[in-house]
């Protein structure tokens, strides 16, 4: 899983949510419940997550509802050869399930 967005605004995380949501992304919302215990500073702020194979679609339909500023640096490309070796691609590898 990759970091799409990270931030403090909660319109632009329901925002991205729900365009992702739209095309059928999956996404996910990581440190919810620490900003809130920190009293909601800047010291912790939302994550959205998504899978490492919707990176691209996800930012391309963000840039287009322009969003593109909220983005986080784009990782490294990985080349059709190489697989993705995070957690859940491994994970779904393993169950016999092809990553996105």
């Amino acid at each position: 899983m990759i970091c799409i967005i990270r931030t403090m605004n909660p319109v632009t995380l329901s925002f991205a949510q729900a365009i992702l949501k739209d095309a059928g992304i999956e996404s996910f919302l990581f440190d919810v419940n620490c900003s809130v215990l920190d009293g909601s500073t800047i010291l912790v702020r939302k994550r959205l997550m998504i899978i490492d194979e919707d990176e691209a679609e996800a930012r391309e339909l963000l840039e287009a509802a322009d969003l593109g500023k909220e983005l986080e640096p784009a990782a490294a490309p990985i080349s059709p050869h190489q697989h993705s070796d995070t957690f859940t691609s491994k994970l779904l590898r393993a169950l016999g399930l092809k990553p996105k």
